[in-house]
């Protein structure tokens, strides 16, 4: 079980579509910085239907209201998360 996390927004480069390329069932995707754009109800991407999280503290400074089927979690779920997850992949391009 994979935790994947993107931290750059739709809009602005292939992270996030290069993260659930590479997604399978059982992984895990968390949405931080930049990246919560995709958190939108009308982002330009289909997120996955479980197990998609949002660091709230990003969602908050950009004004972001994140869609109702996602997540939201503090620094310390952020934490648990990655005990929880073993590999844990960084998307950045």
């Amino acid at each position: 079980m994979t935790l994947h996390i993107v931290n750059q927004s739709p809009h602005a480069g292939s992270a996030l579509r290069d993260c659930l390329n590479a997604f399978a069932e059982g992984d895990a995707l968390l949405l931080i910085e930049d990246g919560v754009y995709a958190a939108q109800e009308k982002a330009p991407l289909e997120l996955p239907e479980n197990d998609v999280f949002v660091l709230s503290a990003d969602a908050e400074a950009r004004g972001i209201a994140i869609a109702p089927d996602l997540t939201a979690i503090d620094d310390l779920r952020w934490v648990t998360l990655c005990v929880e997850h073993t590999p844990i992949v960084s998307w950045f391009r």
